[in-house]
């Protein structure tokens, strides 16, 4: 047990501040999002970014397979994307005060979530066993795990992109 508490305060002391920062960022956002609020398409792409930049980073910089992984990390993204679209498919929107807005939802916030703890998770794997990088197959699913998670996130984005021309039409 004090094995396991002592890797656990490892990991998390060994974490970059900028990352509690991205989660920090990340959880106030997404109660944010729990509540009824303007379309922001703007901001609406801000986290993707971050996970984007993070992802292709770490795929530019540290895989030996770069080109195979961001090929496989794409399609993958597309394939998130058109999962999150059925996950937001009863999405609402409504004007008020020539405003778009949108309903609040947990989705957004179960999303982040998901992105965080599984980057979190698979760079903790990467940095404990480096030898990852050069094998071909790791490449490969972390192509698939990092590209489908980021592009959960592209589904309510083109739901809002969709509604507020529909509204605004």
């Amino acid at each position: 047990m004090f094995e396991l508490l002592n890797i656990i305060v490892q990991i998390l002391s060994h974490t970059p501040i900028w990352v509690w920062i991205v989660l920090i960022i990340l959880i106030k956002r997404g109660i944010a999002l729990q509540r009824d609020s303007p379309i922001s398409l703007a901001k609406s792409f801000i986290m993707p970014a971050i996970f984007i930049l993070w992802g292709l980073n770490t795929i530019a910089t540290k895989f030996h397979y770069p080109l195979y992984l961001l090929m496989i990390y794409m399609l993958c993204l597309g394939l998130g994307a058109c999962a999150s679209l059925y996950i937001y498919r009863k999405k609402r929107f409504y004007i008020q005060h020539t405003v778009v807005m949108q309903g609040g939802s947990k989705i957004p916030l179960f999303i982040m979530m998901i992105n965080f703890c599984i980057k979190y998770c698979l760079n903790i794997l990467l940095s404990t066993h480096p030898s990852l990088y050069s094998v071909f197959g790791f490449n490969i699913i972390y192509g698939i795990i990092s590209g489908f998670t980021v592009g959960l996130f592209f589904g309510g984005i083109i739901k809002s992109a969709q509604a507020k021309a529909r509204l605004l039409a």
